[in-house]
């Protein structure tokens, strides 16, 4: 009988952790040096580009954020998130491929209910393949950290813009210095 307990513990417990979501821990930095203008008012952002190996549906939940705004040297705590997804890809044979994207969800107050901000809370996201989150705050001016996580049904990989560029900089540059040989 004890044998039998312990067998449909383990047996259980390894049917339902066959079901368990992932979850990813992310800081945005919403830095100087990156920034878009918006009805002539400047925004800073980052960039995270998610990827996973077929379909996954995913939960943004924004818990913290620390943002100062040099416009009027006061902190507003009110992230913003932007989701986008990849309608097309256009290869035009010069240039090489072209990416146009569509924006998929949005939030800026998702969890009102937190008592230090407006924070975004987006569930039940649903993707393929890839999927392109950029954290900017609902203020102009506004620079610093936004803390959220991920939650997901599938296997995820994030990478952030920076290391993105990097990436891409890294393979063009092997494959130059490999083509002059």
């Amino acid at each position: 009988m004890r044998k039998l307990l312990l067998d449909l513990t383990l047996g259980l417990g390894l049917g339902f952790s066959a079901f368990a979501d992932y979850q990813y821990d992310l800081t945005a930095n919403l830095l100087e040096q990156n920034y878009f203008f918006e009805e002539q008012e400047k925004f800073h952002y980052d960039v995270f580009r998610i990827y996973t190996e077929g379909d996954a549906t995913v939960t943004f939940d924004n818990y913290d954020a620390d943002l100062f705004s040099y416009q009027d040297e006061t902190n507003y705590d009110d992230p913003f998130l932007y989701l986008y997804s990849i309608e097309n890809r256009v290869f035009d044979g010069t240039s090489g491929f072209a990416e146009v994207y569509t924006l998929q969800a949005s939030d800026d107050d998702g969890n009102e209910e937190l008592e230090d901000g407006l924070f975004f809370y987006l569930a039940d996201v649903e993707f393929s393949n890839e999927l392109v989150a950029i954290i900017t705050s609902y203020d102009p001016e506004s620079v610093g950290t936004v803390d959220f996580k991920i939650y997901s049904d599938a296997p995820l990989t994030v990478v952030p813009e920076p290391a993105t560029v990097l990436l891409v900089g890294l393979a063009g540059g092997a494959l130059l210095l490999t083509r002059k040989r």
